[in-house]
């Protein structure tokens, strides 16, 4: 038996209404790395990272230990599967929005080869370096490719294009997807993989990459249905036969 979807009715790409659709995330999202950029001018690098530190338990490890895995693959794959239910051409354009990220972060961590905060702060200032709470060697990464941060970049594209695809509910969901990327950013400091100003840099560079693929998406086959229907979404019910008993007109 066929699975078909709901009448679909493609979103209006007017920009006005594109804000106007998603001013509570886009407000929340704005308002923190305003937050963050406002600390990275006032505050000397790695400041922030020293304070997050002292905050450290095993708790809040675990905690971030796994949720830092929400900006990796295997989040893109959860959300792939669940947007095929959804929308076939957004399910496409996620993955599409994960491999532009990669490409992108990956070119600017190579061009700015920036020290990770392990690097910069046993190589500049190595008696904060011993006063930190360490995690084990295998967690620590010494390499040069600090800015921007991958991680966060990835869960604001992410978590930005599931939020503006998805209708209702939407302050609902405009608060768990900003959750969601706000908390993969804080971990990638608390697990002193980034400073704030690779966090800030991602977070950005994620959001205009969500922003573009959410309207790219509407210039591919636009009214094509097996893109823009679900798969498995509900099954087509075949109505009975309707059976009538004809009778010749009766005169009056």
């Amino acid at each position: 038996m066929p699975f078909t979807r709901r009448h679909f009715t493609p979103p209006s790409l007017r920009l006005r209404t594109f804000l106007r659709a998603n001013r509570f995330f886009l407000i929340g999202v704005l308002l923190l790395l305003l937050g963050f950029l406002y600390l990275v001018v006032t505050n000397q690098q790695g400041d922030e990272l020293i304070a997050i530190n002292q905050l450290r338990t095993p708790t809040y490890d675990r905690i971030f230990i796994a949720g830092t895995r929400l900006g990796e693959p295997i989040a893109y794959i959860i959300v792939l599967i669940l947007l095929l239910t959804y929308r076939v051409r957004t399910a496409i354009f996620s993955v599409v929005t994960g491999v532009t990220v990669g490409i992108v972060t990956g070119l600017l961590k190579i061009y700015f080869a920036q020290a990770r905060p392990m690097r910069y702060f046993f190589d500049n200032f190595e008696e904060t370096w011993h006063s930190l709470n360490l995690f084990e060697e295998p967690m620590r990464n010494w390499g040069y490719s600090s800015f921007p941060s991958g991680h966060s970049a990835s869960a604001f594209a992410l978590y930005s294009f599931v939020c503006f695809n998805i209708r209702r509910p939407k302050i609902a969901i405009s608060i768990l997807c900003f959750l969601l990327a706000a908390e993969v950013a804080f971990s990638r400091m608390y697990l002193l993989y980034h400073f704030l100003r690779d966090v800030t840099a991602g977070a950005f560079l994620g959001l205009l990459i969500a922003i573009a693929m959410f309207f790219l998406q509407w210039k591919i086959f636009p009214e094509s249905k097996v893109l823009n229907d679900g798969l498995w979404w509900s099954r087509k019910r075949e109505l009975p036969p309707v059976e009538e008993n004809v009778t010749p007109d009766q005169p009056v």
